[in-house]
Formats: structure tokens, sequence, C-alpha cells
């Protein structure tokens, strides 16, 4: 036998679950709990015929349920009855359920766990994947379940998901009119009277800036509805959070209600054995007094609530002001610099005295009044507040102020400004992506965001494992020295990304909003370690005793006076450092400080996009301050796997069609270059490049066909094979990609020899290559034609192949392998067998024969070499008298 049940005081949410349950399992009976809220037993008795059969426990026998269908809880002690099965007879379970995990869950079953903001949203899902009809009424009643969890989609635990299944029932026949019926009863007249007692005796306390209020009351008679109770107090209070509880007869119920989405009410009554949702949650007691549990619930809303978050903690700074005389058009200059829409004016003592936005500037220049001072355009009345304001605070300033900037004054100084965008911005942070966790049949199915929203323990937890013990223990250092020194410190960088990504990266990136310098410096002096500092950018490398660097850089903002060229920078704070990054998957940090440590910042939503494998930039002229960012975009979707979002693909190409790339300075496009070709499948990014026609503005004309991709895939295959023959210690395999790219170029067409080699030596001054990489290119893409020809054959004679040979640099030798078998193996046999041939003797043996040195003796040392390498010659003693041989005849003696 097969039942369905939910949890005691069942509400529309868990009652419409059952409901759904059924049309998944056919087969399965329905039991209803020992009490279901009023509104759901009205909507019962007007339309029980249109139902399910609806059963009572008492009439199943709990010997004959071998699966019980568990909606809307995981815990067996909320299913009152039903838990005697699970404990005594051990049933095959199946859990739907959106609520948060906790000890009490049941251990074991199938789940359907999803952090959505009904659970009916969960079943309705499967129900319109396997394409099972429902009606009007079902369709309807599985609507009100959602509309009463979700508050209408009003509250925070609401996802996409719950709107969509909402549009799917619209569409199925759902009627809003008995939604709204059912949702919004009126209250009866017990209501009434418990009301007036709750509000009687009303208690208002605040916690770290939350205004809450708690109630209770007793009443002889079983009361229904308290949780709509608990929303009319918070109606008539304005409140977000209330908690009331009452006795009726021999037991107390306990209701939490918040709008606040900073507080979980699930949470602050785990203190009192109850529990539910983040925004509703309840408790049913016996054993404690209304004292015991008022005292529970505070000591609880105290552990709970965190602190607020203050003007300080969102603030921009270091803040820019203007002098009240500099005029309108230098004033336009400096937010024009720095892209601001707004700032302060100040006095001769550096007072605040206004604020001038954009708006007002382009009015006054528009009026031809660019020569006028500033401070007659200042705006009047300035809002201001101090540092440990409140951000909803702020917010209700900027609202009833209609403004969008306040600056944050403390002892009559400027120290910072909180704008729209810094509130916007802490509550895109704040909420984050909202997460779907989901079980089944026992095993965890989770949607592509959730490993990138981690907890602080969760970052913790990973930096252990993906960094050595003493890197971690250096990043506790930088905590503690943050702390002493009064700065904040933040681990930033690919590091951070790879950490989301589970891929370890020990480039240890730190940026701090103070001095890096003197940052680095204590750090260096903790570790026992040297630092090297670069005042000009105010930056330092800590380099360890194993030779690690840790760089420490400043907190700063940069901009660009001209595109494609270096940027100037100023000191900074994190946002504003994050900000200058080139793609958001690169502007994510952690915070290294005490109050927060392991806390992921993402300003720019870089999680979002490294779920979704989007190449993002943060603005529309990123490509235009930096041409190199194509590149990296471009090295980032081969490596990781992404794609350039579609916005930044368009801005990518735009900036290639202005020939923005090409004004680019040469040691940046090499850096950029060499970094593809060391990636471990460079053809695929040579490929989006050509495509994106970013190599034609280097000067590399490539037809980047299936030829020319083959032919750097046998590169890579071949220097696999070759590379343990390979002694000398300045080979490098990109090299042997710049070969490839040269010769498959276009350059040379038409031109001479001295033509082409001409092109090479401009090219390779344009990427300024050092003299002897300039070289080893050069001679290999001059000498490639030639040797080519030659090795198309297969040598057998091992002292001609080692004269072809013998001269030719590593990168040709690599890149002639690939041209096909027979250039393969007789490169292969040059390596393995030929240059593992050597003479024992050398010129002092020839001196000892009594011969003065001349030129003979290199001509017979080569000959005698020759006749070794073809196997004429065995060991020394014949190496001896084969060059007195060669000597006697050359000398004549």
């Amino acid at each position: 036998m097969e039942i369905i049940c939910t949890h005691a005081s069942s509400d529309f949410d868990s009652f419409a679950g059952m409901i759904a349950a059924k049309k998944l399992y056919p087969d399965a009976e329905i039991v209803l709990p020992n009490s279901i809220n009023q509104n759901v037993r009205k909507f019962i008795s007007l339309h029980e015929d249109s139902l399910p059969q609806l059963n009572d426990f008492k009439y199943i026998d709990p010997a004959l349920v071998n699966k019980i269908i568990i909606i809307d809880t995981k815990i067996p002690s909320r299913l009152g009855d039903i838990k005697s099965i699970i404990d005594n007879y051990k049933p095959q379970l199946v859990v739907f359920d959106h609520h948060k995990r906790s000890n009490e869950d049941v251990s074991y079953g199938s789940f359907f766990l999803k952090n959505y903001g009904a659970t009916t949203t969960i079943i309705v899902e499967l129900i319109k994947k396997n394409k099972i009809d429902i009606s009007p009424i079902e369709a309807t009643l599985f609507l009100l379940g959602i509309f009463e969890d979700t508050g209408s989609f009003t509250f925070p635990a609401t996802t996409y998901r719950d709107l969509e299944i909402a549009a799917y029932l619209k569409k199925r026949g759902a009627n809003l009119f008995i939604v709204n019926k059912f949702l919004n009863l009126s209250l009866t007249q017990q209501q009434h009277v418990l009301l007036e007692k709750l509000i009687h005796n009303i208690k208002k306390i605040n916690i770290n800036e939350k205004e809450i209020i708690i109630s209770s009351a007793e009443t002889e008679n079983f009361v229904e509805g308290l949780s709509v109770l608990a929303r009319k107090l918070a109606q008539i209070e304005d409140v977000d959070i209330v908690f009331c509880w009452v006795k009726m007869k021999d037991k107390i119920y306990v209701v939490g209600r918040s709008d606040d989405n900073s507080l979980d009410v699930s949470k602050v009554l785990e203190s009192v054995g109850g529990g539910g949702h983040q925004q509703a949650a309840s408790a049913v007691l016996k054993d404690l007094s209304f004292s015991e549990i008022e005292n529970n619930i505070i000591a609880s809303l105290y552990r709970n609530i965190k602190k607020p978050i203050l003007a300080r903690d969102i603030m921009s700074f270091p803040i820019r002001v203007v002098d009240e005389n500099t005029s309108i058009i230098q004033t336009y200059e400096i937010l024009k610099k720095y892209g601001h829409s707004g700032m302060p004016i100040v006095d001769s003592s550096k007072n605040l005295v206004g604020i001038i936005t954009r708006k007002d500037i382009d009015k006054a220049i528009k009026h031809g009044l660019g020569h006028a001072p500033v401070k007659g355009f200042k705006s009047k009345g300035i809002i201001t507040t101090g540092p440990n304001t409140t951000i909803d605070e702020i917010q209700r300033l900027m609202i009833e102020n209609g403004i969008g900037r306040i600056p944050i004054v403390q002892k009559n100084e400027v120290i910072g400004i909180v704008t729209r965008k810094d509130i916007l911005r802490y509550y895109q942070e704040d909420k984050g992506q909202k997460i779907d966790l989901g079980l089944r049949r026992g095993r965890a199915k989770v949607n592509k965001y959730s490993k990138y929203y981690l907890t602080n323990k969760e970052v913790i937890n990973r930096l252990k494992v993906l960094i050595p013990p003493q890197i971690y223990k250096i990043l506790e250092n930088v905590s503690d020295i943050a702390k002493e020194l009064k700065m904040r410190a933040y681990l930033v960088g690919g590091i951070v990304r790879d950490l989301l990504l589970e891929v370890q990266n020990l480039d240890i990136d730190i940026v701090v909003e103070g001095s890096g310098i003197d940052f680095a410096k204590r750090l260096a002096e903790r570790v026992g370690a040297r630092v090297e500092s670069y005042k000009k950018f105010n930056t330092a490398v800590v380099i360890l005793k194993n030779g690690q660097h840790i760089d420490v850089a400043t907190a700063r903002i940069e901009y660009y006076q001209k595109p494609a060229t270096l940027p100037d920078v100023e000191p900074g704070n994190l946002n504003q450092d994050l900000a200058r990054r080139d793609f958001t998957i690169n502007t994510l940090a952690i915070s290294l400080n005490k109050n927060d440590f392991g806390k992921i910042i993402d300003f720019f939503g870089g999680r979002k996009d490294l779920a979704n494998k989007k190449i993002k930039v943060l603005h529309k002229l990123s490509f235009i301050e930096d041409p190199t960012r194509i590149f990296r975009a471009v090295r980032f979707e081969q490596r990781l796997g992404f794609k350039m979002e579609k916005q930044t693909e368009k801005l990518a190409l735009s900036s290639i069609e202005m020939d923005i790339v090409s004004k680019l300075n040469g040691i940046r496009i090499r850096e950029e270059l060499i970094a593809i070709l060391k990636e471990a499948k460079p053809w695929n990014a040579i490929k989006r490049l050509q495509k994106l026609n970013a190599l034609s503005k280097i000067g590399l004309n490539i037809k980047v066909d299936k030829g020319f991709i083959n032919y750097l895939k046998r590169i890579s295959d071949r220097y696999e094979v070759l590379n343990k023959f390979i002694i000398n210690p300045n080979f490098q395999v990109w090299r042997v990609y710049i070969i490839a790219l040269l010769i498959f170029s276009d350059f040379y067409v038409n031109k001479s020899q001295n033509q082409s080699q001409e092109f090479l030596k401009e090219w390779c001054s344009y990427l300024k290559f050092k003299n002897k990489e300039t070289q080893i290119i050069i001679d290999a893409v001059l000498k490639f034609e030639n040797l080519k020809s030659i090795l198309l054959k297969k040598i057998k004679k091992y002292s001609e192949l080692y004269k072809y040979l013998k001269d030719s640099s590593d990168e040709l030798l690599i890149f002639l392998a690939a041209v096909n078998k027979i250039s393969f193996d007789n490169i292969f046999t040059y390596y393995s067998v030929v240059s593992k041939i050597k003479l024992e003797i050398n010129g002092n043996d020839l001196k000892k024969l009594n011969y003065k040195p001349s030129k003979n003796f290199k001509i017979v040392l080569e000959e005698v070499l020759n006749q070794k390498l073809d196997g004429l010659i065995k060991n020394k003693a014949e190496e001896l008298i084969k060059a007195k041989q060669l000597l006697k005849l050359l000398e004549g003696n």
C-alpha cells in the first residue's frame, strides 16, 4: 500500500502538494493530517467532489504500508501518527520538500528537494514534464499552494520556477477569483478577540537596528489561523518581523513571520524546537513557560540577526571632491576622467558646500557658462550622513529626498560617498543567485549555480584542499596584519576564479585598501621573506624562501588617456580595483579579514557568468581601452570551455574593425600571443582569433583551415615524443607555433628571399622579440622549404642526416617533424641515434700525433665523425688511425 501524507496544520502548499503527488502516484492513498488550516478546510468542503478520496489515518493499516510519499517536510516528528509507521516498518520513502535541511530530517529515501518558493512547484514541474493532464480546479488548487507559500510572489524565496509554473497553471484554467477568495478570508469572531489580546500585549524590541514585535496571549478554545494573525500584527505595527505565541487548551502555539530577507525565522524558532521557512516558521510546545519562550526567542534573535550594514561598509572612497572655484569645464573633465556622474563641492577649508551632477554641468555648458565657477551651480540643502548610518536609513534618505548620492561626513570632512549604484550593488551581492538544491533517488542533483555560491566555511575548506598548508598559513597571517594595520585585505584574481572551478592555482594576489608596500613589508617580516617594492604602482612582491611569490597591491583605480595605451593609476578601494579588471569572472575576491574571512565578494556577477560559462567585459569601452583583452578573452574561452557573451563578442569585433589592435605596443601583443601558444591546445584559440579577424591586425594573414589546424596538432604530438631528446634549456615550444604562424602566413607571396627576411625582421622587431629569439625564428622560416624537400625522403646515411640538421634549432626540427611521417622518422633518427654519436678524439689528440694545429684539424675531425656516423669507425683507436691517415694525405707526409 502506498500513502501520501504531509505535516500537521496543513496549509495550501502542503495540501495542494498531496493532490499533485496523487497525479504522479495514482495508486497511492491521500492521508490527511490531524489538523488542517481553516482556509484549506473550507476549500475541501466546497470542492471535495472534485478531489481524490481523502482518508483519515484511523482507516489505514500501518502493516500494509510499503511506500510513503511525504510532502512539504522532511521531519518525521511533524507527520503525527505517520511517524510510527516509519519507525516500526521502515517503508520506502519519497520526499518532496523545499525547506532547509535539519538534523531531524529523515535519514533515507528518494528525495526531490529544491530551494523553490513552494513545494507544489516541485511536483507540478514533474507533472508538466510527464505531460499529465490536470483539471481547472486542480490547477486552481496548485496555484493556491504556490501563491500562499510565495506571498503571491512577494517573498524573497520566490524563484523564477514558481512564476513559470504559475503561468503554466493559468494556461490550464486556474481561477484567480477562487485563489483570491481563499487567500484572503475574513477573520472569525474568535480570531478578532485573539487579535485584540495580541495587540494589547505587544512588546517592541530593537536588535542590531532591526525592529521586532513579540506578543503572547491565552485562550480557552483552539483558534485557527495564528499565522494569519501574526501577519495582521506586522501590518498594523508596520514592522517586518513578528513572533507571537498563544496557549490554547494544553498546548502553546508559536509562530514567526518575517518580510526581512536578512533573518531566517525558522532558525530563530529552532530555540524552541520549531521549524519552517525563512519567512514563516512555527512550533507547538507543552513544557515551556511564556517567559522561557520569550527569553529563548530573544536570545536566538541576538544570535541570528547580523549587525547592520553601515555606510562605511559600502561607501566609495577615497572621495574625490572639486573646489568651489573650479570652472564648469574643468569639473566636466574631472567627471569624464573618473567616470563619475556627480561630485561633492568643498570650500577652501575642505568643508562640504554642495554637490554638482553631470546633468547640472551639461546644462551650464549648453548655456555657454563653461568658464563659470562650479559654486554657482551647486545644489542647495545638501543631505549628508555619517559613517555609522545603516543602509536602510540611507535608502530612506535617498527616496524621501529624491537624490542619487549621499556624502558621508565625519568631523566636517567628506570621507566617502554612497550612491544608488552602491546600494544596488550591496543588494545584488547580499541576495546572490538563488540556488536550486535537489536530491533524487538519494543522490545530489544541484543546478549549475550551486557550486559557485559557497559559504565562508566552504570557501575556507576548499582553500585548504587546493593550496599548500604553508600558503594557507600565510593567508591567516595576512588576516592578522590587516587587523593590526587597520586595513582590509582580499585575495583576488585567477586564484579565486579557479577555486570556484575547483582547479589549483598558486598565483597568490592580494589587494589591500591601504598601502600595499607597507602591508607587504609587514608580511615579509612576519613570514621571514624578502620583499621587492614598486613605488610607481604602490605594489610589492613578497618572495618566500622557497621562491614562491605573493603579489601585494594597493587597491587602485585606472583611467585611460588614449585607447590601447597603458593606464594612469590612483589609489582606490576594492570595488574600484575590481572594476578595472578585464572580465567579470576575474573580478571575484575573497575576504581575508577577521570579521568575514572566506566571504566571496562578487560586485559584477562573476559567479553567474562562471555558471553560464560566459566571458563578459565590465563595460562597453573595455576592448577600446585595452585591446589585449581580446586575446585574453579568446584564451579564457578555450582554456575554460567558455564562450564570449554576445554583447562582448560584438564589442570585440567592433574594436578590431576600428583597427585598435594595431595601435597596441608590440610587447603587449607578444606576451598575449605567447600566453595563448603556451596553452595545451593553442590551435583552438588561433582559429578563434582568425575568425575575429584579429590575426591580420598583427601582420598574420593565415588561412586557418583544417590542414593548418592538423599541422599544429601534429606539432604538439611530435613534441610529446621528441621532447625527451631536447637538451637545450632555452628551447621553447611556443616558438615552434610562432614559426608555424609565419610559414603559413602569406607574407612571402611574390617576395624574394631578401624581402622575406626583411619582413621577418620588421615583424619580430614590432613584437619586441629578443635578438636570439628573432634569429631562431627567422632562421627557421627561411630554411624550412629547403630542408622540407630534403626530409621528404628517407635518409639512410647518418652522415647526410647530420650534415643537413646539425645547425638547425630544436624549434625548426620539431616543426619539420610535423610535415609527415617520413620527415618525423628522419628527425626521430637524428635525435635518438645520430645526435648521440660523438667523437672520442679532439684536437689535443691530433697534436700528440706531432701535427701542428691548422684548419686541417677541423676537416679531419669532421671526416672522421662522418665515417663514425656511417659505421665505418667503431672506437677511439680507429678514430686515431683514420685521423692520422687523413692528416698525412692533407699535409703530404
